[in-house]
């Protein structure tokens, strides 16, 4: 009966014993912003990163705390997971606070990452160790880059040309665009040289184009042009040689009358004419400019004096779809020789 009792006696104190544990409440995992996740944009550097000020809550007291990252890429079927480095100093207590930021670049999301996760865990101290996970997310919208490599003739890297794909802009390198599949139509400015525009394809994959530009710089002028006066193509000569013309459909210009105090210039029929500018523009970009936002004339009476070199006139002159700079350089009337003016021009 002796060892009944003594049996007896332990369960009962066994059952006191747990009868007394006491039952702690689920850790807890709070932070602001209040968001669990975000969408990456490539081109918004703004939306590659996050801080995140957590509170970490444990009743029974904080035993430990995990951090795991986790990478999700197009075509497997798990994450690659990483533990991170852990806060330090939160042991026994049940409230810890601590800032997590990421450190993300554009390279963490290339290369057919689908998303990147930051799962938080706590774990308290209670006799079963409870465990309370929270996740925060960075979706990465699937996307493809347009990479514009963009050199002048000599191979030399452009980095301040204008380039849009679609309705996007980049006024620097790099030019790297993110886009959806589709095709995207371009154009690329630079001052000093012709604009480029074409189209890209993006069918799954990121695309690369390398562009050199051309620079619009002027030509160098032209041999001489001499235009004989109307009536006089037959016999009028320019150093030594018959003119044999009164006009010239490349540079849109016609040589049509004089009255010994002036020389008259009419246009063309191929021409749209003239514009007088006052400087010797040096790109393509500034005739059209300037013929563009000038007066436009079809004639125009050159300054005349008599067997010398008549003052400089320069023209931007448009002909078909081309511009020409043109210049007026010399001439000479004489009863021998004619009438004669002389023109150059770039283009």
């Amino acid at each position: 009966m002796r060892t009944v009792k003594i049996l007896l006696a332990v369960f009962a104190a066994v059952v006191i014993f747990n009868s007394c544990n006491k039952e702690y409440a689920e850790p807890k995992i709070t932070w602001t912003p209040d968001r669990l996740s975000q969408l990456v944009e490539m081109d918004n550097e703004d939306t590659w990163n996050q801080t995140l000020n957590i509170t970490f809550e444990a009743e029974a007291g904080i035993k430990e705390i995990k951090i795991w990252k986790n990478i999700y890429r197009n075509g497997q079927a798990g994450p690659t997971a990483e533990l991170m480095e852990a806060p330090e100093g939160y042991e026994g207590l049940t409230s810890f606070d601590y800032t997590f930021a990421t450190e993300h670049s554009l390279d963490d999301f290339t290369g057919g990452i689908l998303k990147i996760t930051y799962e938080f865990e706590v774990t308290d101290d209670s006799e079963d160790m409870q465990t309370t996970s929270r996740e925060y997310a960075f979706f990465v919208w699937e996307t493809n880059s347009v990479t514009f490599k963009i050199t002048d003739g000599e191979e030399n890297a452009i980095e301040d040309a204008k380039v849009t794909l679609g309705e996007e802009v980049k006024t620097a390198a790099p030019y790297v665009f993110f886009v959806v599949d589709g095709t995207y139509e371009y154009t690329i400015e630079k001052e000093g040289f012709q604009t480029i525009t074409g189209e890209v394809v993006v069918d799954g994959e990121d695309v690369e184009k390398n562009i050199t530009l051309s620079a619009n710089l002027l030509s160098d002028w032209s041999e001489d042009i001499p235009l004989a006066l109307d009536g006089q193509t037959g016999w009028a000569t320019y150093n030594g040689t018959v003119i044999g013309t009164y006009k010239n459909e490349t540079i849109g210009f016609a040589f049509t009358y004089t009255d010994g105090g002036i020389v008259r210039v009419t246009k063309t029929d191929n021409a749209s004419g003239w514009v007088l500018v006052n400087e010797e523009l040096t790109t393509t970009d500034a005739l059209v400019d300037a013929y563009n936002n000038g007066t436009v004339i079809s004639s125009y009476d050159l300054p005349y004096d008599q067997h010398k070199a008549y003052e400089l006139r320069y023209f931007v002159s448009k002909v078909g779809d081309d511009y020409l700079l043109v210049k007026y350089v010399a001439g000479h009337r004489d009863t021998t020789t004619g009438n004669v003016v002389v023109f150059q021009y770039k283009n």
